[in-house]
């Protein structure tokens, strides 16, 4: 039996390593949604907030830094909502890619697939993997390049809401219902 499997083995070298660089493109994949959903889902529920108190009474648009860091900060609202709402999707789709190549590599192992078979699939899977780790490396950088940015202008708008809910306590409800 071991000199079976180790004949398999050697007879798809080629073809079993294809298939462990696919996994590790597919676990670099994985590494990038390794990230704090419930910061960023708390980061994205506040400014959803906050922007709309900034937008019901707009302090200092006349000033042009303030009407330009909203501008920022809806973008990066806008960002972090959409992770938010395809991190599940993408997640799912690396972990399906994850169970396809073992799959693929045991079939290979066990001689259940031939050789045409196998590279259709392979094709199959490389296109799949290079999708979602591409989709997993945008979403991933944006939320790394846009962090320092986020920040700043979290700081920035405390500061205008917190003398917006002196002026006006009545908002403070309304802040707080839609931050949720």
């Amino acid at each position: 039996m071991t000199l079976t499997l180790s004949n398999c083995q050697k007879k798809y070298a080629v073809e079993s390593a294809s298939i462990d660089s696919l996994i590790l493109k597919n676990s670099k994949a994985m590494d990038y949604l390794k990230i704090d959903l419930i910061t960023i889902n708390e980061r994205k529920n506040e400014m959803k907030g906050q922007i709309a108190v900034l937008q019901k009474i707009k302090p200092d648009s006349s000033v042009l830094e303030f009407v330009m860091n909203l501008d920022k900060y809806k973008g990066i609202f806008t960002v972090y909502k959409r992770f938010i709402e395809n991190y599940d999707d993408i997640f799912s789709r690396v972990r399906l890619n994850e169970k396809q190549l073992s799959s693929l590599k045991n079939s290979l192992v066990d001689e259940k697939i031939s050789g045409f078979d196998f590279k259709l699939i392979m094709q199959k899977e490389k296109e799949l993997v290079e999708s979602n780790l591409n989709n997993a490396e945008t979403f991933a950088g944006r939320i790394a390049q846009l962090e320092p940015e986020y920040q700043r202008l979290s700081v920035y708008f405390d500061r205008h809401i917190a003398g917006l809910l002196k002026q006006f306590p009545e908002l403070k409800d309304e802040l707080h219902s839609i931050s949720k």
